[in-house]
């Protein structure tokens, strides 16, 4: 079986809670993460919270979703690449619905390769029924 691209592009069209500012533009993420992906992204998770001891939990999501931003997002604005990058942003909401896109992309991405698979295992069922 043949899997599917495994990268999703979506369009953002957000209003910042904070501050008004629109956000927008076009974005391509990695749907499912590798092996070695996914090695970069607990890298990254550990680096964003390597100076807190105690993190609270709204530090630790913080550092989950911008780690998993940095390691996903293949293709984006540059207003993104300098947000996720310096991390100046008083928008932080914006990190939030981005990372809530990426799952979605990820989800649907995971629909079409089982829709392959049960696709390909009825045909299979029909050539052998035959």
């Amino acid at each position: 079986m043949d899997l599917p691209k495994n990268e999703k592009s979506f369009q953002l069209d957000h209003t910042g809670e904070v501050t008004g500012k629109k956000y927008d533009g076009t974005f391509t993420v990695v749907c499912m993460l590798n092996t070695a992906q996914k090695r970069v992204l607990e890298i990254e998770k550990s680096a964003l919270s390597a100076d807190l001891s105690n993190p609270t939990g709204n530090l630790s999501a913080i550092a989950t979703v911008v780690a998993n931003l940095r390691v996903r997002v293949i293709r984006s604005p540059d207003w993104f690449k300098q947000a996720v990058s310096d991390l100046d942003l008083l928008d932080e909401d914006v990190f939030f619905v981005l990372y809530g896109k990426c799952l979605d992309q990820a989800d649907e991405w995971l629909k079409e390769v089982k829709g392959d698979a049960l696709g390909e295992q009825k045909a299979e069922n029909t050539q052998v029924e035959s």
